[in-house]
């Protein structure tokens, strides 16, 4: 009578560890999805500002200065995201985008150095050509969606 009460105990105990390990799988999933989402709709958000920033900081010092700290928020942005656990399904996926993320902190890099030395601040960054892959790819994922 014990021996079958410790083993429908350790039966009930190995559902409840499979059913916790389907529902941290779906919750990782919904976590990478959204997190992705937010993360390439803020890309295309400040994508859509940049070129406005870009020509109010040539000739504001406190317009340069924000566009110094968006720029780091954003490099800050792109390095969290490269911590993300991606589902095994969405593995491709996110190689893309840290491919673009490495292009983009570099760009970032090019573009804080810019501000400093008074140039344009997106000239050879590579940051207005990655960000339009970037809204080629959450288009891409968009359209998945049902």
């Amino acid at each position: 009578m014990i021996k079958r009460s410790v083993s429908m105990l350790m039966i009930a105990v190995m559902l409840m560890t499979a059913g916790c390990g389907i529902i941290n799988e779906v919750s990782q999933t919904v976590n990478f999805a959204t997190e992705t989402t937010d993360y390439l709709q803020s890309l295309t958000d400040f994508g859509q500002n940049m070129n406005t920033l870009a020509e109010q900081a040539m000739t504001d010092l406190d317009a340069r200065t924000n566009l110094k700290e968006q720029l780091v928020a954003l490099k800050d942005q792109v390095i969290q995201y490269g911590s993300l656990q991606v589902p095994d399904y969405a593995k491709d996926i996110h190689q893309s985008i840290a491919d673009y993320n490495a292009t983009l902190q570099n760009g970032i890099d090019q573009a804080l150095t810019n501000i400093e030395q008074g140039r344009a601040v997106f000239d050879s960054t590579g940051i207005p050509d990655t960000i339009n892959k970037i809204n080629e790819l959450l288009n891409q994922i968009n359209q998945l969606a049902p």
